[in-house]
């Protein structure tokens, strides 16, 4: 699996939500400004390139549904954090977000 980028990311956690969507539908759930059509469809074509979203087909246009989880791109990013921020451990993770207090906000 490959990591997101934060527009990918965006995309991919509407997406998520809606289960099954347009590229209009996936606009809608921006805050304002909007991106442009354009620049949202370029990104769920790269998407589909690396195998996180698929599509059918649909009168002249598309519905893209998540072909990766919401809970395995999320086991993926927190493993990948461990590995690459915290050396693996995962006593050194669970200290850091103690020290800076977040550990109780998640609680």
């Amino acid at each position: 699996m490959l990591r997101l980028t934060q527009a990918e990311e965006q995309v991919m956690l509407r997406l998520w939500g809606l289960k099954e969507a347009t590229v209009k539908d996936i606009i809608q759930f921006y805050p304002a400004p909007k991106p442009a059509y354009n620049t949202t469809s370029t990104i769920v074509r790269i998407l589909e390139k690396k195998k996180f979203i698929g599509h059918k087909k649909k009168g002249r246009g598309f519905i893209y549904f998540a072909l990766v989880s919401k809970e395995e791109y999320r086991n993926y990013l927190a493993d990948w954090m461990l590995n690459n921020y915290f050396d693996c451990s995962k006593q050194e993770a669970i200290n850091y977000f103690n020290q800076n207090k977040r550990l109780d906000e998640l609680l």
